[in-house]
């Protein structure tokens, strides 16, 4: 039986969210439970509090000027838990970034001609490393 996964998923677009969490849900058959908060400074509030199997942010959000800002805060607050940053127009800095940090082009996944099979492979890999975490954690 796949495990459930926790995770945050930081978008204040509503489309944008819906189409990445069928997303999740088609890359592996993994049970997810979803929190979506809309700004950073709420997926801060969440991270303080609990432990997440993945985190996924948009770099885009209302109260994040800094795209790189953004990613860092997210790793100080993610623990072990894989991070997916969906990238389009605002870029990060991938070489101030961690292992633990992956990044998707959400304009050229969701672009309605197909996930592209890098992004399908990607999507994968982070539930694969979610997953290996949230079995991980079981066994502490």
């Amino acid at each position: 039986m796949a495990p459930e996964l926790n995770v945050l998923h930081v978008e204040d677009d509503f489309a944008d969210a819906m189409l990445l969490q069928q997303a999740l849900r088609d890359a592996g058959g993994y049970g997810l439970t979803m929190e979506v908060v809309r700004t950073l400074r709420d997926a801060a509030f969440k991270l303080r509090r609990r432990a997440y199997d993945l985190i996924i942010a948009d770099l885009r959000l209302p109260d994040s000027t800094d795209p790189n800002e953004t990613v860092g805060l997210l790793q100080s607050h993610a623990g072990e838990a894989p991070i997916l940053v969906l990238t389009g127009s605002a870029g990060v800095d991938e070489e101030r970034i961690g292992t633990g940090v992956n990044l998707l082009d959400k304009n050229l996944y969701f672009s309605g001609k197909g996930a592209p099979r890098r992004a399908r492979e990607l999507l994968a890999k982070v539930m694969e490393a979610a997953a290996s975490r949230h079995r991980d954690a079981l066994m502490i």
